[in-house]
């Protein structure tokens, strides 16, 4: 058998290296709150996406469930309560999640300063939800549910 057919990742995901400095990247406005890209979906061939999101005190999303993809969570600044499955768990900076497909997530920054962590999308396609919800007002739930359901998240609470 080849070596490469043990691989997860075709070879092609990216022939070059990416570096994306401080401060550097796409930054997007998500729902009040904002992203910035590190690494874009298409500069791996969909195999995954890098994002850096800053949530606002007491802000969050609801329970809701990906279809086709899995977040990686690693917390750098702030306190968030993380709901994964049936574990509700305290997250502090250096703490790492995991919210596979198919497993209803949320979270909410219970701190009193905006936090930040950097969110790893695989396959990366729903990255690319941020950057079509960037502008639309907080409260605009039909547009945001158009959006849910074009990328195959369910919101569930």
């Amino acid at each position: 058998m080849d070596h490469d057919e043990h691989l997860f990742l075709p070879t092609t995901e990216t022939a070059v290296p990416i570096v994306s400095g401080p401060g550097e990247g796409k930054t997007v406005g998500v729902l009040g709150d904002y992203t910035i890209f590190k690494v874009t979906s298409e500069q791996t061939g969909g195999a995954y996406a890098v994002v850096e999101q800053t949530i606002q005190p007491g802000q969050g999303p609801p329970l809701h469930v990906h279809r086709h993809e899995s977040e990686v969570f690693y917390i750098l600044e702030g306190s968030f309560e993380v709901t994964v499955g049936e574990e509700k768990v305290m997250a502090e900076p250096g703490s790492l999640l995991v919210a596979p497909r198919d497993i209803p997530h949320t979270f909410r920054n219970v701190g009193d300063a905006p936090g930040r962590f950097l969110l790893t999308i695989l396959p990366g396609n729903f990255s690319n939800f941020f950057l079509e919800v960037d502008g639309v007002e907080p409260g605009d739930n039909e547009t945001v549910a158009a959006l849910c359901a074009k990328y195959g998240v369910e919101v569930l609470g």
